[in-house]
């Protein structure tokens, strides 16, 4: 689904409650008497559903077999038992409502937990409104039909656990709701033609190289979002926004507060870390096994590494002629929506981050024109 018309949430909370998503591990714990499935038999009554997604994963990748049950899904109900004592007895998130500039911060432990929660689809007991991402993997869990790119993520998945297991992530995950002002398009047009900033020297390098490369070091990296953010990590699509959640799965729980972004918002994440590597693009997609992310650290463990989502104009089924994407609503709409985007959350983010790294953003699926972009 591509930006022609924004999703307006139809919850005005501020905050996502937790208390069923709690509550389903003390019901299954005390029917079963057991804490944790055994087998593929208990994970199933546990879900409610056939975790065959599972089985093509251990065909596609077989070392991912060898522990998960004695070892990987026992630690995944672990994190996931620790929500409790991380957030107390009434379990909520603050939401980053849409229209409202504001910000998240949690500890990559709660991100540990809040993720056990989501690979257990335990969050899908709570009500969600039609304007919150998909923040479950039931779907990727339960394909056994699933395409090997699909499995790719799920064994990307799996693996951010497996890393976890030997060694706890430190710091925080820091997560803004950035919103450019509301204002009618003559004022728009009027502000921008004003404009005396000169264009920045633009950088290139070579084409197939992502934005994990180290020649992204130091830069804001665009994500190519859906305005549902995340995109279709944990349902189905595997390009570069999903692609960028699956191998830094931690980004996934910025999922569970953002409702899906307004023309003028944009979403910045502070903290993702990089598990695994990656192989292929869209259905070559696979797992390429373990990465050990070198990124700088804060004191207390926090990754430097600064992702920014933005949605671009879905062309698809409209006029995406050349005269079209340069006609003034259209440039409005895409000049606002990357003004939201690469304006510093703070001081200290322009001093870390001065550079943005970005490509071809809306120039694949949705049809955006590559030189008009790049502009």
């Amino acid at each position: 689904m591509g930006a022609q018309t924004s999703v307006q949430d139809d919850d005005t909370s501020t905050t996502v409650n937790l208390k069923k998503t709690l509550l389903t591990l003390t019901v299954w714990s005390a029917r079963m008497g057991k804490t944790v499935p055994e087998n593929r038999d208990d994970f199933e009554k546990f879900l409610g559903f056939d975790p065959s997604g599972l089985e093509a994963m251990f065909k596609l990748y077989p070392d991912s077999q060898d522990h998960f049950y004695a070892a990987v899904l026992p630690f995944i109900f672990d994190c996931a038992a620790k929500l409790k004592a991380l957030l107390g007895e009434n379990p909520q998130l603050k939401r980053l409502r849409q229209g409202a500039t504001d910000s998240v911060v949690m500890s990559r432990e709660l991100a540990l937990s809040l993720l056990a929660h989501m690979f257990l689809c335990t969050t899908m007991k709570e009500k969600r409104s039609n304007a919150m991402p998909h923040a479950s993997c039931e779907v990727l869990l339960s394909g056994d039909a699933l395409a090997p790119q699909e499995i790719a993520k799920l064994r990307m998945i799996v693996h951010y656990f497996e890393r976890c297991s030997k060694e706890a992530p430190k710091g925080e995950l820091q997560i803004f709701r950035q919103v450019r002002a509301a204002t009618e398009r003559a004022e728009q047009a009027k502000a921008w033609a004003a404009s005396q900033q000169p264009l920045l020297e633009l950088d290139m390098v070579e084409m197939h190289v992502g934005f994990e490369d180290e020649r992204g070091n130091g830069c804001l990296h665009a994500d190519f979002a859906n305005m549902f953010l995340g995109g279709g990590v944990l349902t189905g699509g595997c390009v570069q926004e999903e692609i960028r959640f699956a191998i830094c799965p931690e980004l996934c729980a910025a999922m569970l507060v953002c409702p899906a972004m307004l023309q003028n918002e944009a979403i910045t994440i502070v903290g993702g870390e990089q598990f695994c590597k990656y192989e292929g693009y869209a259905r070559s997609l696979r797992f390429g096994g373990d990465h050990k992310d070198a990124s700088e650290r804060a004191e207390d463990g926090t990754v430097l590494v600064a992702i920014t989502a933005m949605d671009a104009f879905d062309f698809r089924g409209q006029d995406a002629s050349l005269t079209n994407q340069m006609g003034e609503e259209m440039m409005l709409r895409e000049l606002e929506k990357a003004a939201a985007a690469f304006a510093p959350v703070d001081e200290a983010a322009l001093k870390q981050w001065p550079v943005i790294a970005t490509g071809n953003w809306g120039c694949g699926a949705f049809g955006g024109c590559i030189p008009l972009k790049a502009v």
